[in-house]
């Protein structure tokens, strides 16, 4: 399953490389990363907050520290990330609590808008791949957006275990492809949550069933390797239209509000989904997508 996942981080990288931080104006590019010679689970160690868990910054122990926070996320919930919260935390701060968590920290840290990537270590004793993306988008010294992926390695984001947590969200879209190439068939659903600042997008590369006419999935509480995008709801009260700039439109369909695409409303989607035991499928015609 995880040649799969690794396949789809392929075709949706775009989603982490390619994004504009979330300003009504476009994010202002920055130079390639630079990452640090030297691997930052080894460097000397650095105090941060009480509220967030303090090791020793050896690389185990790092591995050991990202295993708790995908289990607890720092006893906080998004869109605070690792107890960093989107127009709140600054960045010198943040960076702090990154520093122990991962193999290198890169991009041009200077200027009032710039974006840093950041390769999270993987918790022990996962060996599949050599680091987590994630992405975080400075605004005047303060964590302005954080986009992070983190493979199947967080329970908490699978669907049923997301949706019995945050709730119903504001807005649901998909989108797929009428076929599939070369053994994939990307189907991916956004969920919205305005209210709370989030954007988190399920996916897999599965091929579809067709029945009558449509594409039918079934394999939707399976989907349990999401990108999820924060920001702050109190600064950034965004539209999915505003918040779509996140996800990738150019190499993937445009966006489709799920009742248009399946039948099915809101409601009926986090009333049936948040079961993790359910069969229902989601159907979606196959004429509607390119």
């Amino acid at each position: 399953m995880r040649l799969k996942w690794l396949l789809m981080m392929v075709l949706l990288a775009s989603l982490m490389i390619s994004c504009e931080g979330p300003n009504t104006t476009p994010m202002v590019k920055t130079s390639p990363p630079v990452f640090t010679d030297t691997p930052l689970a080894t460097s000397t160690p650095t105090q941060i907050e009480s509220s967030t868990p303090t090791i020793s910054s050896t690389y185990d122990e790092g591995q050991k520290l990202v295993k708790e926070l995908l289990e607890n996320n720092g006893e906080c919930k998004l869109p605070c990330w690792w107890g960093i919260t989107p127009g709140k935390t600054a960045w010198a701060e943040a960076r702090q609590i990154l520093e122990k968590v991962s193999l290198s920290i890169g991009g041009q840290e200077s200027g009032e808008v710039f974006s840093v990537s950041v390769h999270a270590l993987l918790p022990y004793p996962h060996d599949f791949a050599k680091y987590m993306e994630h992405s975080y988008y400075i605004e005047n010294g303060i964590v302005d957006y954080i986009s992070v992926y983190n493979f199947d390695l967080a329970p908490n984001y699978y669907l049923s275990n997301f949706l019995a947590t945050y709730g119903q969200p504001t807005e649901i879209w998909m989108r797929t492809y009428s076929k599939y190439e070369m053994g994939l068939h990307p189907f991916l659903v956004d969920l919205f949550y305005q209210d709370k600042g989030i954007l988190i997008e399920y996916s897999t590369g599965e091929p579809l069933k067709e029945f009558d006419g449509k594409l039918q999935n079934c394999m939707v509480t399976e989907m349990d390797s999401p990108f999820i995008h924060l920001w702050s709801p109190e600064t950034k009260n965004l539209s999915f239209q505003e918040a779509k700039k996140f996800i990738d439109t150019t190499n993937l369909p445009e966006p489709k509000p799920l009742l248009e695409a399946t039948g099915m409303d809101v409601k009926t989607f986090y009333e049936t989904f948040r079961n993790p035991e359910t069969t229902a499928c989601l159907e979606t015609p196959k004429n509607l997508w390119p």
